[in-house]
């Protein structure tokens, strides 16, 4: 009983760590895809969203099945807990990705700044990290690694903040530039949010190692 247990929870959090990669895949994507002013890039960051609400779905019916089938109780039950919580944030992470990608479709006609792009894209690669960070910290059990990916979380909201100051005075001063800048701050909000989801997934990972609450 006890391999089978650890099997099924391999395989569970081997299917969550898919589901973090794709979603890394997707940010990074739809961010390439707002550089380059890529349409293909985007519809293919959208076109990858089903394959991560699939993987959601499976996570969560077996995580069901797990604690029906054996029970688990202490670690084990904080683990099982942890993963219908951490791949609910991944799901809403690649919804970010996919918000950011029809963003950049809707936006791909109108006059930018290429200044604000890269800051944009900056942001991102923030936000890419602190999921990645807090993914691993996860799947091994690492409350350092934890902390450290709460703490680059604080460079996306500095970012963000920059970035919305730039954007309402380029609306302010070219209004030709109005709804492409609206469309940015939109995309500044979607990669702030994805980064928050990876900061909650950290906590979740102090909730396995510790079984308390954390407020990263």
């Amino acid at each position: 009983m006890r391999e089978d247990l650890d099997l099924q929870l391999n395989m569970l959090r081997d299917r969550v760590a898919t589901m973090g990669n794709r979603a890394d895949e997707m940010l990074d994507g739809a961010i390439r895809a707002l550089v380059d002013n890529d349409l293909e890039a985007a519809a293919e960051v959208v076109n990858s969203d089903p394959g991560v609400d699939s993987a959601y779905e499976q996570v969560q019916h077996g995580v069901l099945a797990l604690v029906a089938l054996h029970g688990p109780m202490g670690h084990d039950l904080r683990v099982a807990t942890a993963l219908i919580h951490v791949s609910l944030h991944l799901e809403r992470m690649a919804d970010y990705a996919v918000n950011t990608a029809r963003a950049v479709e809707r936006a791909t006609e109108l006059p930018r700044d290429n200044d604000l792009v890269d800051h944009l894209a900056q942001m991102g690669g923030h936000a890419r990290t602190v999921g990645q960070m807090a993914l691993e910290s996860f799947l091994t059990e690492d409350e350092e690694l934890a902390k450290a990916a709460a703490t680059r979380d604080d460079e996306v909201d500095e970012l963000e903040l920059i970035i919305f100051q730039h954007l309402m005075g380029l609306a302010g001063n070219d209004s030709s530039q109005i709804e492409w800048a609206t469309r940015m701050m939109r995309v500044a909000r979607h990669i702030e949010r994805y980064g928050d989801h990876g900061v909650d997934i950290a906590e979740q990972a102090f909730f396995v190692i510790t079984g308390g609450t954390v407020d990263l």
